[in-house]
C-alpha cells in the first residue's frame, strides 16, 4: 500500500479528525434522508396519483441510476479539485432537485426529479469515505468510517419519523420540502469548518494517473473484482429492503403507519450494526467479521420472509436485516477505503460504488417484478438471502493488503 496513505493521518489532529467525521456524517444523513424518502412517500404518490404497483419499481430504480452517474462522475473529481468542493457541490445538487420534487406534477416529472437527485447522492459519499479515511489511522478507520457512514441509516430513521406525523397532515410533498432545504442549509457550515473547503487543496497530492485503469492493474486488479462483486450484490438486497420494507407491510396485512415503523427498525439495525461490526474489526480480522455478517445478514432475510402472523416478529426481523445487510455493507466501504492509495481513492470508492449501485437498481425492480408476478412474500426474502452468500465468499477471499497498516 502506498506510503502516503498512511502517513498523513497521524499528523492530524484529534479535534480535526473529529470535525471531519462529524460534518461527512451530516451530509451522509441528508443523504440518507433523500435516499429513503422515495419509499416513503411512495405509497401516498401511489394513491394521490392512482398509480399502479409495478409503476412504482421505476420511480425507485431512476434514482439509483442517478447516483450511478454520481459515483462515476462526479465522485472522482474528489481526487482532482478536492472532496469538500465535491461534496458542497453535491448538496447543492441534492438539495436544489429533492426541494424540487415538492413540486413535481406527474409522474414524467418525478423521474427525472429523482435522477437529478441521484446524480448529488451519488457522489457524495464516496468523498465523505475518503475524507474521513484520510483523517484516520489505519486502527481508526473501520469504526471511524462507520461512524459516519452509519448516518445512511440515521437519515432513514429521520424521515421515516417525519414521515408518521407530516405526510397524514401536510401530504407527501412536505417531507420533500424538509429534504431540499437542510442540504442547501449544510453548504455554509461545510465551507467554514470542512478543511481545505475554500481553497479546494487535497489532503494528499493529485490525482493519480491512469484512473479507473489503475483499479484493475496489479496489485489492485483482484481486491478490485471481489470488492465490486461484495458491494453489487448487498447493495441489490439493501435496497431492495429500504425501498420495499414499508410497501411489503402492507402486503403482510399492516397498516401504512406501521411500514414507516418496520422502515425504522430497519434503520435502528442498519445504524447499530455497522458500529458494533466495526468495533469488533479493531481486534478481529476485517474480513472474517464482514463475510460472517453477510452469513447472518441471509439467515435474517429468510426471517423477514416468514414473520409476516406477528408484527412485533416482522419488526424484529427487519431489525436483525438492517443490523446485519447495513452492517456488512458500511463495514465493507472501510475496506474499500483501505484498498486504494489516497490519490485514487475517490476513484476507487466511487466506481466500486457505482457498480454496487447497478446491483441496487435491480433490487427494486427485482421486488416491483416478483410483486407483480404473484410470488409468496416468503419467496422473496429467501432467494435475496441466498444471493447474499456469495458476497460472503467474495468478502472472505478479499487479500489482507486490504486491512491496511500504520
Amino acid at each position: 500500500m502506498d506510503t502516503d496513505v498512511d502517513a498523513a493521518p497521524a499528523a492530524r489532529s484529534g479535534r480535526t479528525t473529529a470535525r471531519v467525521v462529524a460534518l461527512c456524517l451530516l451530509v451522509i444523513v441528508l443523504d440518507g434522508f433523500d435516499m429513503l424518502v422515495i419509499a416513503l412517500t411512495a405509497p401516498a404518490i401511489a394513491a394521490d396519483w392512482a398509480l399502479p404497483a409495478p409503476r412504482l419499481g421505476p420511480v425507485f430504480a431512476v434514482g439509483i441510476v442517478g447516483m450511478i452517474g454520481g459515483s462515476v462522475l462526479i465522485a472522482p473529481l474528489g481526487d482532482r479539485i478536492g472532496r469538500a468542493r465535491v461534496l458542497m457541490l453535491c448538496c447543492a445538487l441534492f438539495g436544489v432537485f429533492a426541494g424540487l420534487t415538492a413540486l413535481a406534477t406527474g409522474y414524467s416529472s418525478l423521474l427525472a426529479l429523482r435522477f437529478l437527485t441521484g446524480l448529488g447522492l451519488g457522489g457524495a459519499v464516496p468523498n465523505a469515505t475518503a475524507l474521513i479515511s484520510e483523517h484516520a489511522s489505519a486502527r481508526q478507520r473501520p469504526l471511524l468510517v462507520s461512524v459516519g457512514l452509519v448516518g445512511f441509516a440515521l437519515g432513514g430513521m429521520l424521515c421515516a419519523a417525519l414521515a408518521v406525523p407530516l405526510v397524514p397532515r401536510f401530504g407527501w410533498r412536505s417531507l420533500y420540502v424538509v429534504g431540499g432545504v437542510l442540504p442547501l442549509l449544510l453548504i455554509p457550515v461545510l465551507r467554514r469548518y470542512l478543511p481545505d473547503a475554500a481553497s479546494g487543496r487535497l489532503a494528499h497530492g493529485s490525482a493519480a494517473p491512469g484512473g479507473v485503469r489503475r483499479l484493475f492493474a496489479p496489485p489492485l486488479g483482484a481486491d478490485t473484482r471481489r470488492l465490486w462483486l461484495g458491494l453489487f450484490i448487498n447493495m441489490m438486497v439493501m435496497f431492495f429492503l429500504v425501498n420495499w420494507v414499508p410497501y411489503l407491510a402492507g402486503r403482510a396485512g399492516f397498516s401504512a403507519q406501521q411500514g414507516s415503523l418496520a422502515a425504522l427498525a430497519l434503520n435502528l439495525g442498519g445504524v447499530v450494526g455497522p458500529l458494533l461490526l466495526a468495533a469488533v474489526c479493531r481486534y478481529v480480522d476485517a474480513r472474517r467479521v464482514i463475510g460472517s455478517a453477510f452469513v447472518l445478514a441471509a439467515l435474517s432475510l429468510t426471517a423477514v420472509g416468514y414473520a409476516t402472523g406477528s408484527f412485533a416478529a416482522y419488526v424484529m426481523a427487519a431489525a436483525l436485516a438492517g443490523f446485519f445487510v447495513f452492517g456488512a455493507q458500511i463495514t465493507l466501504h472501510a475496506l474499500a477505503a483501505a484498498a486504494y492509495p489516497s490519490a485514487l481513492r475517490a476513484t476507487g470508492i466511487g466506481w466500486a460504488l457505482g457498480c454496487g449501485r447497478v446491483g441496487s437498481v435491480l433490487g427494486p425492480l427485482i421486488g416491483s417484478q416478483l410483486l407483480h408476478s404473484g410470488v409468496p412474500l416468503a419467496h422473496y426474502f429467501t432467494g435475496f438471502g441466498a444471493a447474499v452468500l456469495l458476497a460472503a465468499a467474495a468478502t472472505y477471499t478479499l487479500s489482507a493488503r486490504v486491512i491496511g497498516s500504520d
